[in-house]
């Protein structure tokens, strides 16, 4: 799961928890987890650990999962906008990478596609272990659709037609696969925001070098005052 819980989730954290909890998820990157404190409680009352990223600005990215990290590194790099968490669990006897960040957007120096390159430079170096990054790329993917608008809303960036829509056709290009895109070709998709989506700005990307690894996802919106989460399942072909 990855979810963008806005501002640290302050005043709506029971209502965060429950949700998680009814998805039952192994691992859910968040974003936007502004308060450390709020990620401890959440921790705490999901049963979940906590792996918690500090960033170059209050937006942290943690990682909640229902087993401890065999390892755990943040990759807080200038050249993001935020950092990047990376995890490392044993699923199905062989290690399980995961990644999670928040790309920059019109407010930062750093940049989506910029940061996308500096993040497959780390993503290289872990070979061919099976590794997944997720979470709000604020970036749109080629082809992608752009559905109407909010009334005043004004275009911008990968929105506008004729975008060259670089950071997803980056990691497209490298080999990995869009679990939602992949297991939905024709649905749009639209994450952003959840009470009027009209923009797919959240991702699960997962590396494509293992033939036996399949990947499913989907998205839902989930409630009016939260960003939409999207969810992926990872399960061996039989």
């Amino acid at each position: 799961m990855s979810w963008n819980i806005q501002e640290g989730g302050d005043g709506r954290l029971d209502a965060i928890a429950a949700l998680i909890r009814a998805h039952k998820p192994d691992c859910a990157a968040l974003l936007e987890v502004d308060s450390q404190r709020n990620a401890e409680a959440l921790a705490s009352e999901l049963r979940m650990a906590l792996t918690y990223g500090e960033a170059n600005c209050p937006s942290a990215v943690a990682w909640l999962t229902t087993r401890p990290p065999v390892r755990a590194e943040n990759h807080r790099l200038p050249q993001l906008a935020k950092t990047l968490p990376e995890i490392e669990l044993q699923w199905d006897a062989a290690p399980l990478l995961l990644f999670a960040t928040h790309l920059g957007s019109r407010w930062n120096i750093q940049q989506p596609a910029d940061e996308m390159v500096t993040i497959l430079q780390v993503l290289k170096r872990r070979g061919d272990d099976r590794h997944v990054l997720a979470g709000d790329l604020n970036a749109l993917r080629p082809g992608d659709p752009v559905g109407t608008s909010p009334q005043g809303e004004t275009l911008r960036g990968d929105a506008i037609d004729g975008a060259p829509r670089l950071a997803i056709e980056r990691i497209l290009g490298a080999g990995y696969v869009d679990c939602f895109r992949h297991a939905h070709a024709r649905r749009r998709g639209f994450t952003y925001p959840s009470q009027a989506p009209w923009l797919r700005l959240d991702y699960i990307f997962a590396s494509g070098g293992d033939p036996t690894f399949d990947t499913a996802s989907r998205t839902r919106v989930a409630d009016p005052r939260y960003r939409t989460l999207s969810e992926a399942g990872f399960s061996r072909v039989r």
